[in-house]
This record gives C-alpha cells, structure tokens and sequence, in this order.
C-alpha cells in the first residue's frame, strides 16, 4: 500500500482533518502494526510542532484505531549528526527511549543509541523576570498571574524551572540536547506530588501538548531517580540558600525525598479536539507509569486574559 492511502485511510479512520502529512505512514493490516516515520524537518522541529510530536499523534492514533492497530513502531528518517544536529538527535533518541520504555505496544524500528549513564541538568540564574515585563496575555504573562494567584494552595508554587541537560557538567560545551532556555513553565508541590504545569495561552490547542509535557515529566523522574544529577558547586548553594525562583524549596524535597509522585497538567483554555478524558485514560494506562509514579491530567485555565 502506498504511503498516500495509508495516510488518507488513518485520517479517515480517526474522523480529522488534523492528521499531519509531515510522517511517512505505512500500516500493516495483517500484523495490525503502524509504522509511523519521523521525517529530518520532525526530528529538527519543536516538540509541539505536529512533525515533531510522534509520541502525540501515535497515542492517538493507537487509541481512535484500536480495531486497526495494535502495535506502533517509530522509525525516522537517517540524517547529518553533525554540529547542532546531534544535539537534536539526542532529544529524539531521549523521547523515543522514555517512550518505547513506557507502552509495551510501542516499539523501535532501528537499535536505539544508549542515553550516557551521567547527565546533568541546569538551575535558575536569577529569578524570572517580573509579570510586568511580558506582554499582557503571553504565556509568561499568565504563567506570573497563575502562580501569584495559586501560591497559597500549594506548599511552594513557581515558574520557568531550568531543564537544559549536559554530559558530565554543565557549560556550553557540553550540551546533550538542545534547548539552552529550556524550562518547565510552572511547578508546584503539595501533598509529596511534584505537578508539572504545561501552559498553553487562549488559541493555542496543539496535540503536541502531550510530547511537551511527556518529555519534562519523564526529564524529572530521572532526576528524582538520580539518572539525570545537579551539579554541587557553591553557585547553585547560593542560589538553594537564597530560594531563587523556589530552587531551594524544590531541591530540599529532592534531596529527602518528600516528592513521591509526578503530576504533569496541561493547562490551557482550549483543548486539541482529540484530546478527551478517555485520551488521558488511555495516555495513563501504564505499568511503567504506576512504577515511576508519573500521571497526566487536564486543568482549565482560570487567569483572565485581556
């Protein structure tokens, strides 16, 4: 079967007009198992952006054709590793690791590389800047209004928590992913539940949403495991001592282990229309899940935007 009929059947099959045509899709009606390609622009783009999100749209996919699939295998296009592209690769090789370890009906079309035995994540600088300097209804905006207006109903509420990974320690050199200014958007703890906030503003509904969120929650069990380290320097005592951007609260339940569980919320105004609460069922069915004590969930958004 052609890739164009594949495509054209899925997209019928899960009723959207929303399918992307960026993945090369290729279903075996026998063995009931899709094959769903990440193309070079997808294993480049950003992890919301539809040729990026393959854990999104193979959710989906697995979950509305239930009857038609059983099994998913990612395959990707092979592409330069060179300069800024291994960076990418390594993302894509993280996400696909974490995700082919989670859903026993998602496996790998090629050997996956190992991820190194040793990484490192950043911290905060210095605090966030001030609501007052973002644009009135940007997301940065909402995420100083949310925690200003959520702080007394969790033990410690903040924004924009560093997430840059390295080998071995932290400078410009030694990057193992891209995003230099990655961060998680808003964190909260209460209840010995770390929650990790994915916000999106008013028109922003993209599916990717679940690739984002899957990758910092999965980023933060590790470091809650110990897989992924801080780095112990005197700049990050000072920065623990002096509680920038709630570092200290976070770091003093890592270090004793008061955090148990992990929450990651999407919060928007609007969801993807196939983004129900059966989706989020199905997104939590999962044996490694319930060992890593990771669960997802949908929050509406409560700050009025101008």
């Amino acid at each position: 079967m052609k890739r164009a009929d594949d495509y054209e059947f899925l997209k019928n099959s899960i009723k959207t007009k929303d399918l992307p045509s960026d993945y090369n899709y290729q279903l075996d009606k026998r063995k009931k198992n899709l094959i769903l390609t990440v193309r070079e622009k997808g294993l480049k783009a950003n992890m919301q952006d539809n040729e990026s999100a393959f854990e999104s749209w193979a959710i989906v996919l697995k979950f509305y054709c239930s009857k038609l699939i059983k099994t998913v295998t990612i395959d990707w296009e092979d592409f330069s590793t060179n300069g800024n592209n291994k960076l990418h690769y390594n993302r894509f090789i993280y996400r696909l690791t974490k995700f082919i370890q989670t859903y026993e009906w998602a496996n790998s079309a090629k050997p996956i590389p190992p991820i190194p035995s040793v990484l490192v994540c950043n911290i905060p600088n210095g605090e966030a800047a001030d609501k007052d300097k973002h644009q009135i209804g940007s997301e940065t905006w909402i995420e100083c209004e949310y925690v200003e207006k959520h702080r007394n109903d969790y033990d410690s509420i903040n924004h924009q928590l560093p997430v840059g990974i390295f080998y071995d320690k932290v400078s410009n050199s030694n990057y193992y992913t891209t995003g230099k200014k990655s961060a998680i958007d808003i964190w909260a703890i209460k209840d010995k539940i770390l929650n990790i906030f994915e916000l999106k503003k008013p028109g922003n509904n993209v599916l990717g949403i679940i690739s984002e969120l899957m990758f910092y929650s999965n980023i933060f069990n590790d470091i809650l495991s110990h897989r992924i380290l801080y780095q112990e320097s005197a700049k990050m005592k000072k920065i623990i001592s002096s509680n920038i951007r709630g570092f200290g609260d976070l770091y003093k339940a890592y270090q004793t282990g008061y955090i148990q569980n992990i929450n990651g919320i999407m919060l928007t105004y609007s969801m993807h229309p196939l983004i129900t609460q059966e989706l989020i069922d199905f997104i939590n069915m999962s044996g490694r899940l319930n060992f890593c004590r990771i669960h997802y969930s949908i929050k509406k958004a409560d700050i009025q935007v101008p």
